[in-house]
């Protein structure tokens, strides 16, 4: 499926030329026409079957002992009849349920006890054009490899459709058509039909008919899966750390056999129409919270997998990207006129392309029609005058950074993502010939991209024709939506603007020039079992790290100090915790946020302060080559914060516009019910509303911040990465030993935020559609340990299983059904146990007393020992493969040392998962599950409040 293109709103990152090792050889780019198909990665085995099922295969060593199965049926919505509406994506469901080899249910209970978690690593989706299987297969198991392809094999021929299950299924999907029901639904369905006018596709949405999701018999199921999962509309996919010899024996064993049906039905392409009127398409709604504007302006598909359109995606994504960096600095002004916005250019759906333009206007007063005209006018600034050759130079610079960087990850990169490009080429027929050669083709390519020409394909993105201006907007007092007729004369009239060019200010001063005396290291110490090592510099700041080989261009870090905004007194609390927002969005010493992005081009970093309730600190990453960059920022940031008053205005007038109807959101009214019914009311548990904030204020803030890191003596920094450990020490002396102290003894304080402990229930009646969503909860004193901690996550992984059979399976009452623990030990060592789900308002209370009746179960008796193989093996699995993550590795070492835990228990945790067994699953059953003291909040819609 040609997916909605992805509009980039956000800052990009920027990097840096001639960043590949230089031991790395490119191969040469060879082509006779543009119009040549790109060359296939030679490190993918692929080919295609007598019968016309394609595979692809490649060998591939992260995470190890995996493999990453997939496969891929060109079967969408789009290829329904009126009476299989919903059908393709309700067949993906049977898919799980009761196939030749996995009868019923046992294919999930199966995948379980091999250590897979559904949903991460068993999962599936059904778009317009395709539907996409995905596996994780553990390979240190006999016969697992083989029971994969079983799995895959009985997907593509074996499914049961068994009229049992499909019963059961109906409510599944039933509820899963529920869970999206709301105000971005009801939008949706106005605008689909204008931005798809004369498509099939605008009838075709993946979720279906109800009426055909409760009633279509067995025979068109089976009429659908017989006509499209055929071997000839088919990819095999297969990534991972296995022989590929053998995997492509498996492929011809199992798959040749399959056949393609006698009278099999044409599946047709569909088109969508570029039609030459200009529409547009109003959608308003009480619930919606913010406001949002996109423009399409159509173009015809860009045919893929060719040298020339792989050049051309180059100039679009050029210009995508210097477009939204212009959006984001006007959305940075002191008078922002939206929250955010960007643009770009690329394959839309079906058959075409589009440029996009898409804004979040600020909603009061007239915002909406100012809004789209600020991005309209940006794009149109663009249209007249083209780019700047400073922005383009930066631009390609950072592009071919970010081509250079996943080079260096090459080995390092997850079987998944190759498995889902090799998906893409079947899909979409994307080029796939292999980070090499793309980056090849970047330094080939970029070098003939001119200013020139890149202000041409600008200017031929904006047209007349196949535009379709698509306006959303809540229902509130103070909103004014503009009409058909008012968007329409803005497009006129910005288009006939004289408009001025576009002026790319950059700083010239150094990022960093204060001359430093180095302090000390005092002190080091070795975490042998763990190989981990930390040492103390002169000023008292500890620094504990982690070398691995994980990735080869990242560092990661976190730091913490203890203190946070819960030292804040009432009357700056809300300065307070919006300190590091404020002060992160100002930028840092003479450089505002902007000038500083513009300044890292060529940089793969980025560090941010961070503050929370107990803790401040910093989060950040770095490759190795610019890690001395992240120092100096980290100081800079202790030393010399930057307070920008417009950058205040701007970020404050933001976040007001962004709260003025959040309220309205059903499901935020929910949230905000919990948080206070959570926190017994407390002052500071408020759910935050644009008036509050006229309490916030920047000097407030600033001087917080400044207090806040006055003093690096209690700061822990943790690095975890492709370290060279001199470097870290110098660096580490040379940026965080001179940083100030002052000799402060601090901690956090204990606010008296007290959650209720006794049974208490409440009901929310918020929304129009008939939806409920249920929260259940059980509270109490715990006593910090890891043995405590091991016995509720046990038991929690338990009722996950549990109640996903009994309320989703059996019951067909929900989509899906979370179980989740919480444990604190700061301020005050306390646990949580929850259950959250969505449902029928009509089926609450049955549903609600079969999850105590299982809760009850749960304390009487021992669980079936195969519960616990389950829990046992997903575990284990997840555990095997964090312990080759950088990320988990930083996670797990502040979280050691922020609870005063041993860091060299990291490595004792399949120990303590070994012991998990029936007993210890009952006796935390008996000690967490509270069933004469649970919170129980619900949502219901409006009209059952009486």
């Amino acid at each position: 499926m040609k997916k909605f293109l992805s509009i980039f709103l956000m800052a990009i990152v920027l990097f840096s030329f001639n960043a590949i090792a230089d031991d790395v050889k490119l191969p040469e780019v060879k082509y006779s026409s543009l119009d040549d198909k790109l060359p296939m990665n030679p490190e993918v085995k692929h080919g295609t079957l007598d019968n016309g099922l394609k595979y692809y295969i490649m060998e591939n060593h992260k995470p190890a002992n995996r493999a990453e199965l997939q496969i891929v049926f060109m079967c969408g919505s789009v290829l329904e009849e009126d009476d299989q509406a919903g059908l393709a994506h309700f067949s993906e469901h049977m898919c799980f349920n009761g196939t030749k080899n996995f009868p019923k249910a046992e294919l999930v209970s199966f995948l379980e006890k091999t250590g897979m978690r559904f949903g991460a690593d068993v999962n599936a989706n059904t778009g317009f054009d395709r539907t996409y299987y995905m596996l994780t297969i553990p390979l240190d198991s006999a016969g697992m490899l083989e029971n994969g392809f079983q799995v895959l094999e009985d997907w593509a021929s074996n499914v049961s459709f068994d009229p049992e299950e499909i019963e059961k299924e109906r409510g599944v999907i039933m509820e899963e058509w529920r869970v999206y029901r709301g105000a971005n639904q009801r939008v949706m369905k106005t605008h689909f039909p204008n931005l798809l006018k004369g498509s099939k596709y605008a009838d075709r949405l993946p979720i279906g008919d109800t009426a055909v999701i409760l009633h279509a018999p067995r025979e068109r199921f089976m009429d659908l899966y017989t006509n499209f999962y055929r071997p000839n509309l088919t990819a095999v996919i297969a990534v991972g750390d296995f022989d590929g010899k053998k995997i492509e024996k498996i492929i011809k064993e199992r798959f040749s056999k399959l056949k393609n049906p006698a009278n099999a039905k044409e599946r047709k392409e569909y088109k969508i129409p570029i039609h030459k009127e200009r529409i547009v398409s109003i959608a308003t709604d009480k619930e919606l919270p913010m406001a949002q504007v996109q423009m399409y302006i159509k173009h015809p598909g860009m045919d893929e997998g060719t040298y020339r359109t792989y050049r051309d995606n180059i100039v679009h994504r050029i210009i995508g990207q210097m477009l939204s960096m212009r959006m984001q600095e006007l959305s940075q002004s002191k008078e922002p006129p939206f929250l955010a916005a960007g643009g770009g250019f690329g394959n839309f759906l079906g058959d075409i392309a589009s440029f996009s333009l898409v804004s979040i206007p600020k909603a009061e007063g007239n915002g909406i029609i100012n809004g789209f005209e600020a991005a309209l006018k940006e794009a149109y600034r663009a249209y007249q005058h083209g780019f700047t050759k400073t922005e383009l130079d930066r631009t390609k610079e950072a592009m071919l950074t970010n081509m250079e960087s996943a080079l260096k990850e090459k080995d390092k990169t997850e079987s998944k993502a190759y498995a889902m490009e090799c998906g893409r080429n079947f899909i979409e027929d994307e080029g796939m010939p292999g980070i090499a050669y793309e980056v090849a083709l970047y330094k080939k390519f970029l070098p003939e991209i001119t200013i020139d020409e890149v202000n041409k394909v600008m200017k031929s993105y904006i047209k007349d024709e196949g535009v379709v201006v698509a306006v959303s907007a809540p229902e509130a007092e103070g909103i004014v939506v503009p009409k058909e007729d008012e968007i329409l004369a803005k497009i006129d009239e910005v288009k006939a603007m004289k408009l001025e060019p576009y002026v790319d200010k950059v700083s010239d001063k150094p990022l960093f020039d204060k001359e430093l005396t180095p302090g000390t290291i005092t002190s080091e110490k070795k975490y042998d079992k763990a190989d981990v090592k930390e040492f103390t510099l002169s000023n008292g700041v500890r620094v504990i790290y982690k070398t691995t080989d994980f990735k080869n261009d990242e560092i990661l870090v976190r730091a913490y100090s203890p203190g946070g905004y819960s030292n804040a007194t009432d009357d700056i609390y809300l300065s307070a915790e919006f300190a590091d927002a404020i002060l992160n969005n100002a930028g840092i010493a003479d450089f505002t946020d902007i000038e500083l992005q513009k300044m890292l081009t060529g940089k793969l970093v980025s560090i941010a302060p961070s503050i929370g309730e107990l803790t401040e600190g910093f989060r950040g990453m770095a490759a190795p080559k610019d890690f001395e960059i992240l120092m100096q920022l980290v100081h800079l940031y202790f030393t010399n914060p930057r307070l920008d008053y417009d950058a205040f205005d701007s970020f404050i007038s933001k976040q007001k516009d962004a709260l003025k109807n959040r309220d309205k959101d059903p499901q935020n009214a929910l949230r905000d019910t919990i948080r206070v019914t959570m926190s017994n009311y407390h002052k500071r548990e408020r759910p935050l509303t644009a008036d509050m904030l006229e309490n916030v204020d920047p000097d407030d803030a600033y001087d917080f911040f400044r207090n806040r890191y006055a003093d690096a003596g209690d700061f822990t920094f943790i690095f975890v990465g492709n370290i060279d450990e001199k470097q870290l020490k110098d660096f580490a002396k040379k940026y965080l030993a001179t940083l100030p102290t002052t000799g402060r003894k601090e901690n956090w304080k204990d606010l008296g935020v007290k959650a209720p402990k006794n049974k208490l229930e409440k009901k929310v009646f918020k929304g129009q559609e008939k939806k409920s969503t249920v929260y259940l909860t059980m509270r109490d004193d715990f006593k910090y340990t890891p043995e405590n901690k091991m016995e509720l996550h046990a038991l929690v992984e338990v009722l996950r299983i549990q109640l996903r059979e009994a309320i989703r399976e059996e019951k067909g009452g929900v989509y899906g059904i979370g179980v989740y623990e919480g444990t604190s030990h700061y301020p005050n060592e306390d646990y949580s146990l929850s259950v959250y789900f969505s449902t029928n308002p009509d089926r609450v209370d049955e549903l609600v007393t079969e999850i105590k009746r299982i809760l009850k179960e749960a304390t009487e008796k021992e669980v079936d020992a195969e519960y616990i193989q389950k829990i046992k093996e997903i575990l284990g699995r997840e555990y095997e493969t964090g312990q080759k993550e950088n990320r988990y590795w930083l996670n797990s070492i502040y979280n050691k040392d922020f609870n005063n835990e041993k860091i060299e228990s990291i490595v004792d945790y399949m120990k303590a998962v070994e012991k998990i067994d029936t007993k210890m699953v009952l006796k935390a059953a008996k000690k967490y599950i509270k069933l004469n003291d649970i919170i129980k909040i619900v949502l219901y819609p409006e009209d059952m409040k009486n």
